[in-house]
């Protein structure tokens, strides 16, 4: 809980930008993420384009897809329910690519969905949980890699959500700037 209260207040990895392949980044968090699904029956594909060049910030990047995927893993399905957990990673023109994420798990409701990106705001207190998830993921994707997101969610058809994001970060965007 503190961890997350300090992502919130102010991102730790002091890190100017740096150039990198997205589809490669993406796959090795992927990579990282996949044991946490070996107790359960959730798939887990990513599809990247080949060649996504960007001059931004890899840390935040990571921390955006974890936070989704620890997301979804908690509350897409509930009590051991299968299902696909999917990333696809693609260009956007020349200087944006556009990642979606997505799951076909429970979804949310208007209600929850309005509020998803509050500070606090959580359907499972009562597991230990903080709310801080996807707040932190806006403050990231719209602050620090100055991109913007998008989140589509009905009961019954899972939950997607579009970031697109620049290639080049934005000046005045450093990690430790919000």
């Amino acid at each position: 809980l503190i961890q997350s209260f300090k992502q919130v207040a102010t991102y730790q990895n002091h890190t100017d930008p740096r150039v990198f392949d997205l589809g490669e980044l993406t796959e090795q968090i992927a990579k990282s993420l996949r044991p946490g699904l070996r107790k359960r029956s959730v798939t887990f594909n990513v599809t990247c384009q080949p060649n996504l060049v960007f001059n931004s910030h890899p840390g935040p990047y990571g921390q955006v897809l974890t936070n989704l995927f620890l997301n979804a893993t908690t509350h897409a399905f509930p009590d051991a329910t299968s299902g696909t957990i999917s990333i696809n990673v693609q260009a956007a023109g020349d200087d944006a690519a556009e990642v979606f994420f997505s799951d076909d798990g429970c979804g949310m409701t208007s209600d929850v969905r309005r509020k998803a990106f509050d500070p606090f705001f959580t359907t499972s207190r009562d597991q230990g949980n903080a709310g801080l998830g996807l707040h932190i993921v806006h403050s990231i994707v719209t602050t620090c890699l100055g991109g913007t997101l998008d989140l589509d969610s009905e009961p019954g058809k899972g939950t997607k959500i579009k970031l697109r994001l620049p290639r080049v970060a934005p000046d005045g965007a450093a990690p430790d700037a919000y």
